[in-house]
Formats: C-alpha cells, sequence, structure tokens
C-alpha cells in the first residue's frame, strides 16, 4: 500500500496549530516594540528644533514613536505577551528537534537506545539526565533559564525617559491668584512675599513684573551696580500672578522633575515712563504728593539723605520726582527736584514665559522679567478700554467708587516706604517699588485672571512671536522635559527585542522545513509501537513498573522501517485510517493487527504488509 501524502495544511497542523503562531506573533510583537522604539532616535541636534519633540534626551533611553502616552503598565503587558507566547513556542521547538533528532535515530540499523530515550523525558525520575542524552537535557535547562530570566528582565527593559514635548494644557493647569495690596500671600500654595514687593528689578526671579530698560545691563556686578545707581525704567509690564501648584489635587500634573516652559498669552498692564520736562522744587509743603523720607540712601552717590515723592494727578497716570534733603532742622525750606518722571498706565496683551521647575511656575524667565513680550498695545486709553470691556458702567465710577487710589494709599504706604527707606535702595528700585505698588492697586480692581479666548484680540491684530515656533499650539502650553509621562525603552533592549524576534521566527521557518517527526514524545503512539513489537525490550522493564526509578542500560531498543517511501512512519502510514481528532482507527481486528499495518518485527524494523 502506498503512504498517502500530507498536505501542507496537514503537515503544518502536524508541526503544532498553537506553537508555530505563538512563535510568530510574539516574534513579530517584538520586532515592531523595538522598531517602534528605534525609529525614535535619541538626537544630538538642536534640542528647541520643533522636530526634536518626542524624543528622548537621555542617553542609551529611546522614547516609543507609537503609544510613548501609554502606561509603563501596558507596554510591559504588551511585551509580557510576547515573551509568554515565545516561551511556549521555544518549549514546543525543543521538544520538535528532540523528536526529530531521535526518529533520525530510530530509522538507523542500530536503533534508538530506549533507556536513554526514557531518561531524557521531562518527567523522568533523573537528577540531571547525564542517563539520558546529555546535551538535549542541557539545552532544555539552558531554555527553562533563558525562559525565566527573559520573563523577569523585559519588565526592567521599559522606562520613563526624560523626554522632550510641546503640547496643548488645560485652563487649569495654570492657576492665577489676584494681586493684592499685602505683603505675603494668604495661601499656603503660594508662601511667598506678593510679587509687588519682591519683583525688584536686575533681579532674575520675577513672578508678575517685567522691567524694560534703556540697555541690557550686563550680568557682572559692577556693571549691575552701576545700572542700578543710573539707568532709569523705561517700561514695566504687569501680568498675572501665576502657579502650577494644586494642594487640593493628588496628581500634578506636573513631576518634581519636569523642567521647561509656560507660555500664556495675558491681558496686562503697562507703566510706560516719559521724563516731565522743566525745573522743579520741593517744599516742606508736600501738596498731593506722597512724601518718603529716606536717610543715607542710596539714591545717590555717595550715600546721602533723600526725598521721594509720588502721587497720582488723574487716572492711570503716575508722577514719581526726588530730590537731596535739606541741611538743617529748619521749618521753611526748599530744594532742586533732580527729576521727575511720568508713569502713564494703559493695557496690553502679552506673551507670558514661565519658567517651570519643582512642579511649579511662579517665576518668569529671563533677567528682570524679561520673559513678557508685547503682541498688542491698547491704542486709546485705560478709561475707554475699561468702559468698552465693561469692566465699569461709566466715567464717573473711576476715581469715586473704583481705582480710588488716593483710598488705597494707607493700604500699601506701610509696605511701600521700607522699600524705599533701605540704605541700599537706588533710584531704579525706588521708582520700581512705587510703580509696581501703584499698578497693584489699580490691577486689583480690574479682571480676574488674564487669560480670555484665543480669537479674543482687544487691542486689534495681534503680533505672534511664538506660532512659527511651536506650530499647532494654543496658549497656555509647554514646551520642555517630561520624565513620568511617556514610555520607552532602553536602547540596548530594543537591539535585543528585534534581533530575539527575528531569531524568533526563524525558528519557526525553521520547524516547517523540518517537518513533523515520525517519532513522537505521544504517549499513544509508544503504546501502539510497543503492540507491533517495534521495541524489543529486555527483561529490565520490570524496573520501571514503580515510576520512580530510571530506566536501567541495555533495556531495549526502538527501530523504525528504512524502506524507501516509508519515511512517514508507523504513525503517519496509520493516520490514515484517523481524522485530524484522533478518531479511532476502522478495521481492528481480534488477531492483534491494524488496518494497514502488521504488528511484526524483523531484522530491519516496522515493515508494511
Amino acid at each position: 500500500m502506498t503512504p498517502v501524502k500530507s498536505s501542507w495544511s496537514r503537515r503544518l497542523q502536524m508541526l503544532g496549530t498553537a506553537s508555530l503562531p505563538a512563535l510568530l506573533i510574539g516574534g513579530l510583537i517584538l520586532i515592531l516594540v523595538g522598531a517602534n522604539a528605534l525609529s525614535n532616535p535619541t538626537s544630538t541636534r538642536n534640542p528647541s528644533a520643533s522636530g526634536e519633540f518626542g524624543k528622548s534626551r537621555v542617553s542609551g533611553q529611546l522614547a516609543f514613536k507609537i503609544g510613548g502616552e501609554w502606561s509603563v503598565q501596558s507596554w510591559i503587558a504588551v511585551t509580557g505577551v510576547a515573551f509568554g507566547l515565545l516561551s511556549f513556542g521555544f518549549a514546543e521547538t525543543y521538544m520538535h528537534v528532540f523528536d526529530a533528532w531521535c526518529s533520525r535515530q530510530a530509522h538507523c540499523v542500530s536503533g534508538l537506545d530506549y533507556a536513554r530515550y526514557l531518561n531524557s523525558q521531562a518527567r523522568a525520575p533523573v537528577r540531571y539526565g547525564l542517563r539520558g542524552f546529555p546535551v538535549f537535557i542541557t539545552l532544555r535547562y539552558i531554555i527553562t533559564a533563558m525562559c525565566i530570566a527573559a520573563s523577569i528582565g523585559y519588565k526592567f527593559a521599559i522606562v520613563t525617559p526624560e523626554v522632550r514635548v510641546s503640547e496643548n494644557l488645560g485652563a487649569d493647569v495654570v492657576n492665577y491668584l489676584p494681586h493684592r495690596m499685602s505683603m505675603i500671600t494668604n495661601d499656603s500654595s503660594f508662601a511667598n512675599p506678593e510679587p509687588w514687593i519682591s519683583d525688584i528689578p536686575l533681579h532674575n526671579d520675577s513672578r508678575a513684573f517685567s522691567h524694560a530698560y534703556p540697555s541690557i545691563p550686563s550680568y557682572n556686578n559692577d556693571a549691575l551696580e552701576h545700572a542700578n545707581t543710573t539707568v532709569l525704567l523705561v517700561s514695566i509690564i504687569m501680568v498675572g500672578h501665576a502657579s502650577c501648584m494644586h494642594n487640593e489635587t493628588l496628581n500634578p500634573y506636573f513631576s518634581q522633575t519636569d523642567i521647561g516652559i509656560i507660555f500664556t498669552r495675558e491681558l496686562a498692564l503697562i507703566a510706560k515712563h516719559s521724563e516731565v520736562k522743566g525745573t522743579f522744587t520741593m517744599t516742606e509743603d508736600k501738596g498731593d504728593w506722597q512724601r518718603i523720607e529716606a536717610s543715607n540712601s542710596g539714591v545717590f552717590s555717595p550715600p546721602q539723605n533723600a526725598i521721594i515723592e509720588y502721587r497720582v494727578p488723574k487716572f492711570a497716570e503716575l508722577e514719581v520726582q526726588w530730590a537731596k534733603a535739606p541741611n538743617g532742622s529748619s521749618n521753611t525750606w526748599e530744594v532742586p527736584v533732580v527729576q521727575r518722571s511720568r508713569y502713564t498706565i494703559n493695557a496690553g496683551m502679552a506673551q507670558v514665559r514661565r519658567r517651570l521647575e519643582t512642579q511649579d511656575c511662579k517665576n518668569l524667565i529671563g533677567f528682570g522679567g524679561s520673559g513678557v513680550t508685547l503682541r498688542a498695545v491698547n491704542n486709546s486709553t485705560l478709561e475707554d478700554f475699561l468702559l468698552e470691556r465693561r469692566l465699569v458702567t461709566s466715567k464717573d465710577e473711576i476715581g469715586r467708587d473704583r481705582f480710588n487710589i488716593t483710598k488705597k494709599i494707607p493700604e500699601y504706604s506701610v509696605w511701600l516706604e521700607p522699600l524705599v527707606k533701605t540704605q541700599d535702595t537706588t533710584p531704579l528700585a525706588s521708582i520700581s517699588a512705587i510703580v509696581r505698588a501703584v499698578m497693584t492697586a489699580y490691577r486689583m480692581d480690574m479682571w480676574g485672571t488674564p487669560i480670555i479666548e484665543e480669537d479674543d484680540m482687544p487691542f486689534g491684530e495681534e503680533t505672534d512671536h511664538v506660532s512659527e515656533t511651536y506650530p499647532g499650539l494654543k496658549s497656555p502650553f509647554y514646551v520642555g522635559t517630561r520624565v513620568d509621562r511617556y514610555s520607552g525603552c532602553y536602547s540596548s533592549a530594543a537591539v535585543v527585542f528585534i534581533v530575539f524576534g527575528c531569531f524568533a521566527i526563524l525558528v519557526g521557518i525553521f520547524r516547517v522545513w523540518l517537518g513533523p517527526p515520525v517519532l513522537t514524545s505521544w504517549m499513544g503512539q509508544h503504546v501502539y509501537l510497543a503492540r507491533t513489537e517495534a521495541i524489543s525490550l529486555s527483561e529490565k522493564v520490570s524496573s520501571l513498573a514503580s515510576g520512580y526509578q530510571v530506566a536501567k542500560p541495555d533495556l531495549g531498543r526502538l527501530r523504525l522501517s528504512t524502506q524507501k517511501g516509508e519515511e512517514a512512519g508507523a504513525m503517519l502510514g496509520h493516520d490514515n485510517g484517523t481524522d485530524s481528532e484522533g478518531q479511532s482507527t476502522k478495521g481492528r481486528g481480534d488477531t492483534g493487527e491494524v488496518h494497514g499495518i502488521v504488528t511484526h518485527v524483523d531484522g530491519v524494523g516496522l515493515m508494511r504488509r
């Protein structure tokens, strides 16, 4: 009888309907995970370029290009599925190779040493397996150890790298507190002096006030000292009092290690300087001026007694003048004013950049708050703007019920005078303190939050300083690094994933090429072979009865036919009478004969009828 040849589908089914897909799918998953990371390499180019967003800034770590926003647990689950499939696939591959080698040995004239074969089984009662086939036993242990190591190691391959990002923020990420005429903010999340007290010119840390000078002073100490005593303000821009700290949330938006810049578009107050021409004097009668007398003041060089006066002659206008204090204690005196300056307060739209560090964004970036740039300025007066925005109902309300600076002077003078009277004060610091106080007094009666809708342009067309650099982003947005927000893996792990995945697919292809073995480790086949006397056993077979003793040498040998055309062997030949689910064979008689195969062994092995 001619043996029936299996189709490819039958061939693949005999190789394992689960183990082959496990190798292919598991390998493909690892290749995709590794390629996903390697396709987003760490760049050494300009980190501020828009093309660098989404890339890791840490050498040796890569951010996933697709799915980087997934959690670490999600990626561990994905790779865990891959390694689970491969563990199963490689275990079946070992059995496949072992059975194929044993089939080859069984076709030899000498046959397969059945004692060593039994002692090589996974359930054999051996300590190591030297009485079996040591090479295969060692290979099985190596595969087991590799599966254990891989099941642990892949979890440490997934990391949260430091990634440079640009992302839009929700309206609640940046929190704004109202400006107040007090020394400190009565809120535990803002345990700092109010910005109008702390935002000193020529200092890096400014929170709400940006100072503009005729020229940018140098950063060395000598130049700063000279600028403090000679440079006057060109303008001061006042923006919102912001922070990113939220005590009420258990999950802050930013982590302690995130560093970057938050961009916001805010309504701002602008105090613009102009010098009042003319010759003026001070007398003991201060009139409508508010006077601050400072002894040994740094307003002049060398330090000496000084008088600084300020007033608000009309709405949104501040005048400041200073002079040397008169000598002696006469009740009548008159001294010339050294300089009188006027600051006109108006509204504008500002682009604000704040530095994010330690989860907070309270400070403006740059030198003296230079992180503030104007997008547009009100072309009319502040009074007209307030009426247009319906912040006041009529002009009569201004200066009477609202924006009454004279009434508020006692509120802030107790804090303002110490700032001006300090011995190390300068014209720049003194004037800035007065302007900041008056601007804060105005700001208290104005809008609550400085943020308005993106398409709301109250001052007409605006100069956009950031859209070309950061296209697609709208205020507020963040540019910087995120550490615990995005997932990735080590670059070396990505390479290992790809190599391991390719190896798994090659192993699957090799198994298809190798084909199904004639002799398998399935107990049912060996029951059949024992019945056909293909296995010749000695009297030592009785030692196997307990199930806890190793097979003794010279137990017997297993021989399969070597005739041409019978490479399918006894099992494959007999399969002609069974279906894929192992249905019972047909034609089994009472004489010990199986359909198509005789239970007779000659000197060569199992033969066909």
